[in-house]
Formats: structure tokens, C-alpha cells, sequence
């Protein structure tokens, strides 16, 4: 059976290097560039895992931890990290053997149902969210989305969350209004790295898609960002 991988990583000279090794490990190995733009033909292949370079999952959690949650948590993942000094590829992933390998990693991958990546449209959008802390608190806070997708969105706010924790969200501006279900994923306080100070969550239940459609009609929305 193919075991197929894909491989994500930023820097050209360390791509070509993994991929130098990979060729050999009898995958068939799909390459990305970042956590968010991923092609179209990776969105219509299934993969049974993941390798990452630690560097490029590094600098993608400081700017969006929740994107990279939502990815790796289906998959089997692997890390990568060249040795520059020798050349050397070390590869960590969670059960390995004191002697595991990329091979090791793959023969692993082999044992596991292939998965599709979702990717979706985050459609940058400021649009007006009450957070509530439970279904009977009386008092929610008014605040407005950065960014909003089927599985998830950013909202800015100034107050103090915990990662992890559970709340509830309603849009007032959108048809059929319901309460959403979430959870906080990344927390960026404010005035950390320049940033809109807020938190990311995830949807307990992706929105309808129809959703997302017409929110992409509206004259306020300033571009498309490819997500997972």
C-alpha cells in the first residue's frame, strides 16, 4: 500500500535536503511551504502523516497556534532538525524507539487510516461576536472577529483567557443566529509581539458551509486566505 507523507517546511536548502533522504524512505512525499498555504492538490490527496521542520512549526505557532493545533492533532507527526554542523537529520516523533528512524516513522504511518487535510477559506472579517462564559451567564462580552473560517476564528479582545478554556459564542450579524460551542486555543496578550491582542478558538461543530459563502459576498471582506 502507498503511505503517503506531507512534508512541511519554509527553507529551500533544508527542503531539498529532507527530501534527499525521504525519497528513500519509501513514502510518497507532498511538500508545503507553511501550515496555511496549502494547494489544492494537497487538499484533495489523503495522508496517512506528517513530517515537520521544527523550525517552520516554531515560527508558525507564534503566529497562529490554533492552525497548527487543528492540523497536527489528526496525524501521526514527526519532527525534523538538521545538524548543521554535521549534516545530520534527527527525527522525533512520540513513541519512538531508542534507534527509530525515518523508515521507522513510515513503516508507522503504514498502520494508520489516511486522513484528508480540510482546507477552507479564513476570511479576514471584523464581524461582532458575543462571548459568553456559559449557556446561563447574563452578561456576554461585545467583541469582533480578525478572522473567521468553518472550523474557527480570532477574536480581539483585551481580556484574559485561558487556553483551553470552554465558551460559548453568538453572531448577531449572521442569518439564524445559534449559539457556537468553543474552545480557546491561543491566547495573544496585549501588547505581545505587536499583535491585535486576543484569543483563537475552535468550533466544537464546523459552520455550514452556506455560512462561509455568504460571508465571502460581503463588500467588507478584503481578501482570501487559504486554512486548515
Amino acid at each position: 500500500m502507498e503511505v503517503r507523507v506531507l512534508l512541511i517546511v519554509q527553507d529551500e536548502t533544508s527542503r531539498q535536503r529532507y527530501l534527499d533522504v525521504l525519497v528513500h524512505s519509501g513514502a510518497r512525499v507532498f511538500v508545503a511551504s507553511s501550515f496555511t498555504h496549502l494547494t489544492e492538490a494537497i487538499g484533495d490527496q489523503t495522508f496517512h502523516g506528517l513530517f515537520l521542520d521544527l523550525l517552520t512549526k516554531m515560527v508558525a505557532i507564534k503566529e497562529n497556534k490554533s492552525e497548527v493545533y487543528h492540523l497536527t492533532e489528526r496525524f501521526p507527526v514527526a519532527h525534523l532538525k538538521i545538524d548543521h554542523r554535521t549534516g545530520e537529520i534527527r527525527c522525533f516523533y512520540v513513541g519512538r524507539p531508542a534507534r527509530g528512524s525515518i523508515r521507522d516513522f513510515v513503516d508507522k504511518c503504514n498502520t494508520t487510516i489516511p486522513k484528508k487535510i480540510r482546507i477552507s477559506a479564513r476570511i479576514k472579517l471584523n464581524l461582532p461576536v458575543l462571548v459568553y462564559r456559559s449557556t446561563e451567564s447574563k452578561h456576554p462580552e461585545r467583541a469582533v472577529t480578525k478572522d473567521i473560517s468553518l472550523h474557527g476564528c480570532f477574536i480581539i479582545s483585551a481580556r484574559h483567557r485561558k487556553e483551553g478554556e470552554e465558551i460559548i459564542l453568538r453572531f448577531p450579524d449572521l442569518a439564524n443566529t445559534i449559539f457556537i460551542k468553543a474552545q480557546v486555543r491561543n491566547v495573544v496578550k496585549w501588547g505581545e509581539g505587536r499583535q491585535l491582542p486576543g484569543f483563537g478558538v475552535k468550533f466544537q461543530n464546523p459552520l455550514p458551509p452556506q455560512v462561509i459563502t455568504s460571508l465571502q459576498g460581503d463588500q467588507s471582506v478584503a481578501h482570501l486566505i487559504p486554512s486548515i
